[in-house]
């Protein structure tokens, strides 16, 4: 909660606040409930007394050392006896606390970062394995940071290869991306656990990382980062913050692309900024310096399923436009990044712009701004129509609810991106059908226009693969391969086969999605010829 009593000033529902770290204030409140104390001797909280707000002194707490495992003591081990057919996710904590200071952020509020007891953490693992858990989520602000996090993920793997649990061991990593982090991911990636190693940005422009307060790796050092997981075959992703103060739709989109320019082709995400309340980016005077407007709105259900009547509804506050991005750019960023998505970082159309950037100069932000304009013009195509829900979907500032859904796809809701593409590919023929008009214009060599389209048709995955394999004049995957190695060569005319076996087949849409686009998205599962392991050529 922010340092001062607004809350309980301004909202009679709120009894009492908990400044920083609340494992032991909150026990100590519950005790004073009890009558075992007084709420005046809890420290870092908030409470009225007498009619009037009162603030006790603050505490920092030097150690976690001792703080009880959920797990580890049997509370939830009667949930998950009643629920035996329910795939559950589990959170893990190695370390908390974060050294940065970003304003659209509520994580720095430790001076410093403490470590959970390796055993805890080994303990817990265990229990989520025993489980059958098949997600654990690490809520550290920057995995990797310490050398003791390889060790960590040795142990993530150990269980792992033994019990088959859990299935993705998801993290946010250091910032800064060190050889930890590498050694970490590779390991993961090696077996499987990872989704993606995160390079996260939040934003290129200079002017909105001052706003923000935030320092970010160069552009050179980006890509020197990208080669080294690109040529090991990791794949990574990209975090982005769209809405942040300074940022423009053409500063905002030309640096999603100046991304992929340094090697970036693995996967992005596109964040809208949420205001936190004790976050700097939450205060009334950064927020009347920058323009910044919001919406209150219920929390998306991305990756969720919709709450159940009896469920309490949380609210978010979504930055809507900012002095520099007026509303309808917003949108038409939001737009412009699901269409880059779903047609590069997911895969529909990767290939083929990767072929024009490289034998024809066109810019990857030249291409999928055309690709834009294309797709919301383009009436009675598949595509048209589903950018004209998306348009809908992202324009709402009523309930925000910036997801998409289809019943097809199972319960849950999907970035629009992601819901982009599923449909895309569920309706794949007619999808390439309508599309091929957009690919004409671009006067590709007709012996190779043919034989490109068939290649990024083939890599895309489809519920049912097992063993996929096709004949073609031109070796594109040794071609495409050498580009994201950083080691581009012409592409070379040779009769070649290329079978792939797709690890872990899934049958059916539902399957699909879950499986491949929610827990493999990053990880490149989209794209059978992905992992190299997965490919045999034949000349």
């Amino acid at each position: 909660m922010p340092d001062n009593n607004d809350l309980l000033d301004n909202f009679a529902y709120v009894d009492i606040l908990i400044h920083g770290e609340g494992e032991e204030p909150f026990y100590k409140v519950l005790c004073a409930l009890a009558g075992e104390g007084d709420m005046s001797d809890v420290e870092n909280i908030s409470y009225r007394r007498d009619g009037k707000s009162v603030k006790n002194a603050y505490k920092y707490y030097e150690s976690v050392d001792d703080y009880p495992s959920p797990y580890l003591s049997g509370t939830f081990d009667e949930i998950i006896r009643k629920e035996p057919d329910t795939v559950f996710c589990g959170i893990c904590e190695t370390n908390r606390g974060c050294p940065y200071q970003c304003s659209y952020c509520d994580w720095c509020f430790s001076p410093k970062i403490k470590k959970f007891p390796i055993d805890k953490i080994r303990g817990e693992v265990e229990w989520m394995a025993a489980h059958k858990v098949e997600y654990i989520f690490c809520a550290d602000s920057n995995f990797g940071i310490f050398k003791r996090d390889l060790e960590i993920a040795k142990i993530v793997t150990e269980i792992r290869q033994r019990t088959g649990y859990p299935h993705i061991f998801g993290a946010c990593y250091a910032k800064n991306s060190n050889d930890t982090v590498f050694e970490i991911n590779k390991l993961f990636y090696d077996n499987k656990i990872n989704k993606a190693a995160s390079l996260a940005y939040q934003s290129l422009n200079p002017e909105t990382l001052k706003n923000v307060h935030r320092e970010n790796f160069s552009l050179d050092a980006f890509a020197d980062i990208a080669k080294r997981y690109n040529s090991a075959g990791i794949p990574t992703y990209t975090e982005m913050i769209l809405g942040l103060p300074g940022e423009t739709f053409e500063t905002f989109c030309k640096g999603l692309c100046d991304l992929m320019e340094a090697g970036q082709h693995s996967a992005l995400t596109v964040y809208s900024c949420q205001v936190y309340c004790n976050s700097r980016l939450g205060s009334e005077e950064y927020r009347k310096k920058y323009g910044i407007k919001t919406t209150t709105v219920p929390m998306n259900h991305l990756h969720a399923s919709e709450p159940k009547a009896k469920e309490i509804t949380e609210y978010v506050q979504l930055v809507t436009e900012t002095a520099s991005m007026p509303r309808e750019m917003m949108v038409k960023s939001l737009m412009f990044s699901t269409v880059l998505q779903a047609f590069h970082h997911i895969g529909l159309l990767e290939f083929f712009s990767m072929y024009l950037r490289h034998e024809k100069n066109i810019s990857y932000y030249d291409f999928y701004t055309a690709l834009l304009d294309y797709a919301v013009s383009a009436k009675g195509t598949l595509l048209y129509e589903m950018m004209m829900k998306i348009k809908d979907i992202l324009s709402d500032c009523e309930t925000g609810e910036w997801t998409y859904t289809d019943k097809k796809f199972g319960e849950l809701g999907w970035f629009t991106e992601e819901g982009l593409f599923l449909e895309l590919v569920y309706g794949f023929e007619r999808f390439w059908r309508e599309i091929m008009p957009f690919l004409d214009r671009y006067n590709v060599e007709p012996e190779v226009y043919g034989e490109l389209v068939k290649y990024q048709k083939f890599v895309i995955r489809l519920p049912g693969q097992e063993t996929v394999a096709a004949d073609f004049e031109y070796d594109f995957y040794r071609y495409f391969r050498n580009i994201l190695s950083f080691n581009y060569m012409p592409l070379e005319k040779k009769h070649n086969k290329i079978t792939v076996t797709v690890p872990e087949p899934v049958y059916d849409w539902k399957e699909y999605a879950l499986k491949v686009m929610l827990y493999a998205k990053r990880r490149g599962d989209t794209i059978i010829t992905r992992a190299e392991r997965d490919v045999t050529e034949e000349y």
